[in-house]
C-alpha cells in the first residue's frame, strides 16, 4: 500500500520533531497537581486505559479514560489522553467536547486547539476555528495543520489577501515549501486566479521531484481545466512511467484521452484542511508509526468522510496495528466509483486471509472482478488465497488469467510467473514451474526470492548444483538478514555433502530464524552427519516443539528416535522454500 498512497510532501525533519510524541505536553505536565493521589478505581482505570491505548485498542482507550474522568473531571492528562483517543475512534464530538474542558484550566494546550478548530471548521464556525488554530504553536506538525486551518478559514470568510499572507509565511520554510506551495495554488485557483495558481501548481510539483500523488494530480487537473489538455497528459505519463499500476493515475489520464473535463481535486476549504491533514499522515507514516498518522487522517475524514486515499491510508495503518477488523471496515468505505475500490476489497481479502476466513476473502474478490484491467491484481489475490489454502493447481489457474491479461510483461509482473511458478512446483509441474521461475529472473534479473526458489528446487533434485549454489550466495548477498535464504544455502551445502559450511550457515540462518522448524530440523541433518548426535537430536526436538506441519512429524520423530542412518538422504518437503517477503 505504502506506494499507492505515498504523500512525499513534507521533510524528514519533521518527522523527527514528533518522535517527542503528541501528548507530551509540557504545559499540562506542568500544571498537573502532583500532590493530589488518584483513588483506586480512578487509577484502575487510568492504567486500564493506558495499557489500552498500548495495544493501540483506541475504543477500550478511550472508554477506561472517560471512566477514569468521572472521578477527576479536570485531570488534564486524561483530559488529554481521552481526547487522543476518542480522535482515533473517529469521534470527533467527543474530542472536541475533552478538548473544550482541557483548555480551561490548560490555555495553552496545543493539541486540544487543533480538534476544537477542526470541529469549528467542520461546522462552519469559521471565526472561532481561526481563534483556536491561531493559537497552536510549538509542534510541527501541528503547527502546520494550524496554519492551514487558519488560511482555509481566512478564505472561507471571504478574505483571501490573509489566506495567501499566512501560507506564505510556510512557503519561506524550505522544508515544507512544496507542501505550502500546493496549497497557496488550491487559494488561488478557487478565488478565482487561475494564472496566478500555475506557476505555483508547477513549481510544487517540480519541488516534490513528480512523485507526489496528490500535487502532481492536482497540476495536471489545472492544466487540463485550463485549456493544456496535452501537458496535462504528458503529466500523467511521466507518472505512470515510475508507477505504472496507479489506479488514481490511470483513470484520470483515461478521463483525458476521452476528452473529459475534470473536477477539481480540492473544492473547497473543508477538502483543503482534510488534504492538509492527509499530506501530513502520508509524511509521518512510515512501517511501524500508527497514532501520530491515525490522528491527523481521522481529523481529516471528520472534514471529508469519503477522502479515499486517507481511508487506504487509514486502513493501512489499523493492518500495521494489527487491528484487522477495523482495517475491514474502513476500507469498505471505499466506494465503488472510486479508482481505489478493487484496491481496497484486495487489502480486505487480504486482512481476511490473516484471520484465516479463505472462503470470505475468495468471495469478496470473485465480487470485484469487473472484466478491466484492474482485474490482474484481483486474480493475483484470487490466487494468493487459493495458495494460501495449499490449493496449488487451482492458484495457478488464477495466476494464469492475471497473466493472460498483462500482454507483453514488464518488470513489474515478476511475481506473477514468480507465484504461478511456486503453484506449478506445489502441484508437482517442475517442468512450467522452472519455465515461471527464469521469466521472473528474467524480467526482475537477481530478485533473491525467485533465486532462492530456483536454487533451492535445483538442489533438491540435485540438478545445476554449481549455479545454484552460485545464485544463493548472492541471494544471501543481496538479503544478509533473510533467515530463510540464508537456511536455503546452508542446506544446498549440506545436500552437496559440504556438512562442515552447511552448519555455519544454518547456524546463521536459526539465529535469524529461531521459531522456524525446518530450519532446526535441517541443522539437526547437519549435526548428525558431523558426529554431534546429542546436538542434532536437541534440534530435531526443538522442531518438533514448534509444531512442524503435520504431514513432517513423523519424518522428526523417527530422527529422534534413530538417527539418520537409516533414513533417505532426500531431505523433508516442508524444505522447499516458502515465499517470502510478498
Amino acid at each position: 500500500m505504502t506506494s499507492l498512497i505515498k504523500g512525499g510532501l513534507v521533510a524528514a525533519a519533521l518527522a523527527a520533531a514528533l518522535t517527542v510524541g503528541l501528548t507530551q505536553c509540557s504545559a499540562i505536565e506542568q500544571q498537573r497537581d502532583a500532590a493530589q493521589a488518584p483513588g483506586s478505581n480512578k487509577y484502575g482505570s487510568y492504567l486500564a486505559g493506558r495499557y489500552a491505548a498500548s495495544e493501540r485498542d483506541s475504543s477500550a482507550a478511550a472508554h477506561y479514560f472517560d471512566k477514569a474522568l468521572k472521578f477527576d473531571p479536570g485531570n488534564p492528562e486524561l483530559l488529554e489522553r481521552a481526547l487522543m483517543s476518542e480522535v482515533a475512534e473517529g469521534d470527533l464530538d467527543a474530542a472536541a467536547d475533552h478538548a473544550e474542558d482541557l483548555i480551561k484550566g490548560t490555555p495553552t494546550a496545543r493539541i486540544a486547539r487543533l480538534v476544537i478548530g477542526v470541529r469549528a471548521m467542520r461546522d462552519g464556525g469559521y471565526a472561532k476555528a481561526r481563534a483556536e488554530f491561531d493559537q497552536v504553536s510549538g509542534n510541527a506538525a501541528a503547527e502546520i495543520a494550524a496554519r492551514l486551518g487558519l488560511a482555509y478559514a481566512h478564505f472561507s470568510e471571504g478574505n483571501t489577501k490573509e489566506a495567501i499572507a499566512v501560507i506564505g509565511k510556510l512557503v519561506d520554510l524550505g522544508s515544507v515549501r512544496a507542501f505550502a506551495l500546493y496549497h497557496q495554488a488550491v487559494l488561488e485557483d478557487l478565488s478565482g486566479n487561475a494564472t496566478q495558481a500555475l506557476p505555483h501548481f508547477e513549481e510544487a510539483n517540480r519541488l516534490s521531484e513528480g512523485d507526489s500523488l496528490r500535487i502532481l494530480q492536482a497540476y495536471a487537473v489545472h492544466l487540463a481545466r485550463n485549456g493544456q489538455m496535452d501537458k496535462a497528459k504528458g503529466v500523467y505519463r511521466e507518472f505512470l512511467k515510475k508507477a505504472p499500476s496507479n489506479p488514481v493515475v490511470a483513470r484520470a489520464l483515461a478521463r483525458l484521452e476521452a476528452g473529459q473535463i475534470p473536477d477539481r481535486v480540492i473544492s473547497g476549504s473543508k477538502q483543503g484542511l482534510a488534504e492538509t491533514m492527509y499530506g501530513l499522515a502520508a509524511s509521518l507514516s512510515d512501517e511501524r508509526s500508527v497514532e501520530i498518522p491515525v490522528f491527523y487522517l481521522q481529523l481529516g475524514l471528520a472534514l471529508e468522510p469519503q477522502h479515499d486515499l486517507s481511508l487506504t491510508l487509514l486502513g493501512d495503518r489499523m493492518e500495521t496495528a494489527e487491528r484487522y477488523d477495523d482495517a475491514i471496515e474502513i476500507y469498505g468505505r471505499v466506494q465503488p466509483a472510486s479508482p481505489l475500490y478493487a484496491n481496497a476489497r484486495q487489502q480486505i481479502a487480504q486482512n481476511l486471509q490473516r484471520q484465516k476466513k479463505w472462503d470470505e476473502a475468495g468471495k469478496i474478490l470473485t465480487e470485484t472482478l469487473s472484466g478491466g484491467a484492474e482485474d490482474i491484481d484481483t486474480y493475483a489475490s484470487i490466487g494468493d488465497v487459493l495458495r494460501g489454502q495449499e490449493k496449488y493447481t487451482e492458484a495457478a489457474e488464477a495466476y494464469s488469467k492475471a497473466i493472460a491479461l498483462i500482454g507483453t510483461p514488464q518488470e513489474r509482473n515478476w511475481v506473477l510467473y514468480y507465484t504461478r511458478g511456486i503453484s506449478y512446483e506445489r502441484s508437482k509441474r517442475w517442468a512450467e514451474g522452472e519455465r515461471d521461475l527464469k521469466v521472473a529472473l528474467k524480467l526482475k534479473p537477481e530478485q533473491p526470492l525467485v533465486m532462492n526458489y530456483l536454487a533451492y528446487s535445483w538442489v533438491e533434485q540435485g540438478v545445476n548444483t554449481t549455479e545454484a549454489l552460485a545464485m544463493l550466495k548472492r541471494a544471501v548477498e543481496l538479503r544478509p538478514e533473510d533467515g530463510f535464504i540464508i537456511d536455503s544455502l546452508g542446506w544446498a551445502h549440506y545436500r552437496l555433502g559440504d556438512y562442515k559450511s552447511a552448519i555455519k550457515y544454518l547456524e546463521q540462518a536459526i539465529l535469524l530464524e529461531p521459531g522456524e522448524p525446518t530450519v532446526n530440523d535441517h541443522l539437526g541433518d547437519a549435526y548428525w552427519r558431523v558426529g554431534r548426535k546429542l546436538e542434532a537430536r536437541f534440534q530435531w526436538q526443538h522442531a518438533l516443539n514448534l509444531k512442524p506441519e503435520a504431514k513432517e512429524e513423523p519424518a522428526i520423530r523417527r530422527k529422534i528416535e534413530a538417527g539418520l542412518e537409516d533414513l533417505p538422504k532426500a531431505p523433508a518437503q516442508a524444505g522447499t522454500p516458502q515465499p517470502t517477503g510478498q
